[in-house]
Formats: structure tokens, C-alpha cells, sequence
């Protein structure tokens, strides 16, 4: 995702043995091919200029633009590695875009030539999905967001809301931009009326 980047500490930097640059009050920012960026911010943080490890802590807030769409991310930890181009977080997370919002114990982001983008949510509740869906909220052990290919991979206990009927389900697949269910294992649909 990265080609190139920029920390920007604004207050109390401190130099640490083995090349850790510790800092506080700063912004992080990463600039890939096309309009792909990354933005973070955080009370204080942590650069290993030698394993090329970001550590930032504290009301973390990023901001992702890839392909044309915008991310926002919330979080108290973050951790990015820069050589193997991941993201994670072992605190609760909020995860938006204009189209859904996640809240999840944990998230980690990955990037390969053969998926792209996926991003791994754990102990998960999605509050909007698709505005104008029918589906209204949900909830699963663990989603997997795959960005490039607009789908949503719900497994373990995964629950979708719709209208007034719960989709209940060992393992759901939705299509976010065709707004519909393409895969349940499992599936038991209860009536609400």
C-alpha cells in the first residue's frame, strides 16, 4: 500500500536505544499509488526504525482514501508494520465508511496480491449496513471485510436484522454492493411480528 511516508511529531520526541523514536501529540502519514493515503494521529507513539514498526497510543484516529472510498478508524492501540504492510489493533475498534459501521474487540488489515485489501474483525457488530438496506444490523464471532471486492464475510453466530426478520447463520456472505445475502451455512430465519 505504502510507497512513502511521513511522521510528523509535534511535541516530546525522545530518542531510545535501538534506533525506538518515542513521541508524543503526533500524525502519521502514508502515501501509496493513485490517490491511496493514510492518515493517523495519536496522543503518543513509538517508531522501531528497525524492524519499521509504527506503535500509537492513546484516542488513535485514521482516515484510509483507497480506491475512491474514505475510511475512518477509532481505536485506543494501534500497531503498523511497515514491512509486511499490516494494521492492527488488540482494543475495541469503530471501523466507518459511508456505507457501514463497525464496532469489534479487535481489527488487523492486511494486503496480498490476491485478495487486496481484507480486513479481520473479531467479537463484531455491524450498526449500519448499506444505507437504504434492509438489513439494519448484525453481529458475528468474526468478519472478514474484503474492500476491493465489496463483500462482508460474517462466521461463528453470525445474526443479520432485516426489516422484521433475524437471518441466523453459521457463516454469512453479503455483497455489499448489490445489497444481498449470496452465501449462508446453517441458516435459520426467525419471524419478528
Amino acid at each position: 500500500m505504502a510507497t512513502s511516508f511521513a511522521a510528523h511529531p509535534s511535541t516530546n520526541i525522545s530518542f531510545l536505544a535501538n534506533n525506538v523514536i518515542e513521541f508524543k501529540n503526533s500524525v502519521y502519514e502514508s502515501y501509496g499509488q493513485g490517490d491511496e493515503r493514510l492518515f493517523l494521529r495519536s496522543k503518543e507513539g513509538s517508531v522501531d526504525l528497525d524492524n519499521q514498526v509504527i506503535n500509537l497510543i492513546g484516542d488513535v484516529e485514521g482516515t484510509f482514501n483507497l480506491d475512491g472510498k474514505t475510511f475512518d478508524l477509532k481505536t485506543n492501540g494501534l500497531r503498523g508494520n511497515l514491512l509486511d504492510k499490516t494494521i492492527s489493533s488488540k482494543q475495541s475498534t469503530l471501523f466507518e465508511t459511508e456505507d457501514i459501521e463497525i464496532v469489534s474487540s479487535d481489527m488487523e488489515i492486511t494486503q496480498t496480491p490476491l485478495e487486496g485489501i481484507k480486513i479481520l474483525f473479531n467479537n463484531v457488530n455491524l450498526d449500519k449496513i448499506n444505507l437504504g438496506s434492509r438489513i439494519s444490523k448484525g453481529k458475528a464471532n468474526e468478519v472478514e471485510l474484503f474492500l476491493a471486492k465489496d463483500l462482508i464475510v460474517m462466521k461463528g453466530k453470525a445474526v443479520f436484522s432485516e426489516d422484521n426478520m433475524k437471518i441466523i447463520s453459521d457463516e454469512i456472505h453479503y455483497d455489499l454492493s448489490q445489497d444481498r445475502v449470496l452465501k449462508s451455512v446453517n441458516s435459520k430465519i426467525i419471524n419478528n411480528l
